[in-house]
């Protein structure tokens, strides 16, 4: 008798394992901090100027990338999120004369207001997903001869993704993204008095990870 209950007990706390593993989300708000490394894209083409006769192409440079996102699960499959991440980077000239290097030309902080809807794909501790969404970009450069411009423009952003939950309350997560930011032709300051010509979307890749908690 007393090993038949031993065996019921055993057998509860396993279903009941399980069930926690394969619990429905439907209803849970997640909250995830994380870092990455932006890889960035370039403005446009600036025609040959005193400096370099054979014009040059101005480029964002790759930094460190941080933020936050808040989620809400309206069932195991979809979710709304909103995030925040701010990239501290620079421009840097690239000239097209290859003998010609390339040179840091002003501070520039990229900071990106999105929101998405999210697409998740399995039950247990294993959730890959794939997100897509839109917000503004803020390009804030500080020039030496212009000072400080900022720019906000429209941005979209595609991606996906793993979470792996360690229990129902607490994941991993890894993400990758491309955002495209419209920033349209000949409107972004280029130095020297130009502006770029030929630019219409700016996009920079951005994989990232953190630490989600779930309630």
């Amino acid at each position: 008798m007393k090993t038949r209950v031993l065996v019921l007990a055993v057998v509860a706390a396993l279903v009941g394992a399980a069930s926690a593993h394969a619990q429905l989300r439907e209803g849970t708000v997640e909250f995830n901090g994380f870092a990455g490394y932006l890889v960035g894209g370039h403005f446009g083409d600036v025609p040959g100027t005193p400096l370099y006769q054979y014009g040059y192409r101005l480029d964002i440079g790759d930094d460190v990338n941080y933020g936050g996102r808040i989620g809400y699960n309206f069932n195991n499959t979809f979710e709304a999120e909103f995030e925040y991440a701010r990239t501290p980077s620079h421009l840097q000239i690239d000239p097209f004369r290859s003998d010609l290097p390339t040179v840091e030309f002003a501070p520039l902080t990229i900071q990106y207001f999105m929101a998405y809807m999210t697409f998740n794909f399995g039950r247990g501790r294993s959730v890959g997903f794939f997100t897509i969404g839109g917000g503004a970009a803020d390009f804030q450069a500080t020039y030496t001869d212009l000072g400080s411009r900022s720019k906000t423009y429209g941005t979209a952003a595609i991606g996906g993704g793993y979470k792996y939950f360690f229990n129902p309350h607490f994941a991993l997560r890894l993400d990758a993204k491309l955002y495209s930011t419209a920033v349209g032709s000949r409107t972004f300051y280029c130095g020297y008095g130009y502006y770029c010509h030929g630019t219409t979307w700016v996009t920079n890749f951005v994989p990232s990870g953190g630490f989600l908690v779930a309630f």
